[in-house]
């Protein structure tokens, strides 16, 4: 549906959020003809981090410049203005944007600010579990992790969450803790009956003897209903020592889009419909995990957002200059290369399943050609 520019002035297109759909975005401003826009872009840092490659920052194989993109100079590059700080709530009717200190106001509104973990309002987590969204926390993590191997000794260590996330984080931080001098006793707890969910069942269970052979336990059917300074309780009632738990649950919707009047999914995130434009016809579009596209449950895996993103820049232009929008259309499959943190990647493509160091050659390659191709 195209929108029509509003008369007498410059139409305003703010961003929300520094992901993978926006960084694409950005590049289009730069390099492609748009019509006359004034553009703001609002996120919570200066530098955003690259979710592919924080499995190996923590384990040592990145730097933290190695690991980010400075998303403020980008904006800057492609002629827009850059806020750093949180966008708190969107108000779709009166078309607004609230910030931490700001009010906003614009004509063309685009999200891309990801997820939250899932449960992380149980008691506890948000004070004494570190998590990894947003994923400038991750810094907080490895020098933590460091604190503690330096110490040296036995550390326990729960990591919360046996999907692809928490499955690499374990591996990462078993093998940095060892680097460290200390003695890692790792223990992966999930809720769920299987580890990776959504991945085959040879995925699992090469990743379950993977796992074993490193000597992280594996607990499934185990709830982790909250955490304190010494450790996390169970829902069983038992109490785990602990002097680190990592939250590395499954995606969740972050809070603005509740606290906005959004159209929403049944699972809480924005429903856009094939054009990546909110259901409803307004001038709100979204990529990225905090979408849900209309009819689809599609994971939440930055490849989808990578692939939604020049779409997502094309459609933003075309509503600018009052043209007709193009329909994303999601793949059917995607390479999955998990970090084992061994020299060798866990990789999935198809009915393909292996474990190689060209596995981990190849997502590294594939890691560093996509940071470069946003750096300054």
């Amino acid at each position: 549906m195209p929108t029509s520019r509003p008369s007498g002035r410059t139409p305003r297109l703010v961003l929300l959020g520094g992901g993978h759909s926006h960084l694409r975005v950005l590049e289009s401003l730069r390099i492609d003809e748009w019509p006359p826009v004034e553009v703001t872009l609002v996120s919570p840092a200066p530098r955003e981090f690259y979710s592919g490659m924080v499995p190996g920052y923590l384990q040592g194989s990145y730097s933290e410049r190695q690991l980010s993109l400075p998303i403020g100079a980008l904006a800057h590059r492609a002629g827009a203005r850059f806020i750093p700080g949180w966008a708190l709530r969107v108000d779709a009717v009166d078309q607004r944007v609230y910030t931490e200190e700001l009010v906003i106001d614009y004509d063309f509104l685009s999200l891309d600010i990801g997820s939250v973990p899932g449960g992380i309002e149980r008691p506890g987590v948000k004070s004494h579990a570190f998590s990894l969204r947003p994923l400038q926390r991750a810094v907080g993590l490895r020098g933590r992790v460091e604190q503690l191997g330096r110490a040296g000794g036995r550390i326990d260590v729960a990591v919360v969450g046996a999907g692809a996330g928490g499955v690499e984080v374990a591996l990462a931080l078993h093998r940095r803790l060892r680097e460290c001098g200390a003695d890692p006793r790792l223990t992966l707890l999930d809720r769920g009956t299987e580890i990776l969910p959504g991945y085959s069942d040879r995925m699992r269970e090469r990743a379950c003897v993977i796992l074993e052979r490193r000597g992280v336990v594996l607990e499934l059917r185990e709830d982790a209903v909250s955490v304190s300074a010494d450790g996390l309780r169970l829902a069983s009632g038992e109490e785990r020592t602990s002097q680190l738990v990592v939250w590395c649950t499954g995606a969740a919707p972050p809070p603005l889009l509740s606290d906005s009047d959004l159209p929403l999914s049944e699972r809480g995130y924005l429903a856009v419909g094939p054009t990546l434009r909110v259901r409803d016809g307004s001038p709100i579009w979204g990529g990225g995990d905090c979408i849900d596209l209309q009819d689809l449950n599609l994971p939440k895996a930055g490849v989808y957002a990578v692939r939604e993103g020049p779409v997502l820049a094309h459609n933003l232009r075309a509503a600018i200059a009052g043209r007709a929008e193009r329909i994303y259309t999601p793949q059917d499959t995607f390479l999955s290369i998990l970090n084992t943190a061994d020299g060798r990647g866990l990789l999935r493509w198809k009915r393909v399943v292996s474990h190689s160091r060209v596995a981990w050659w190849l997502k590294d390659w594939i890691d560093r050609r996509f940071m470069s191709r946003y750096r300054c």
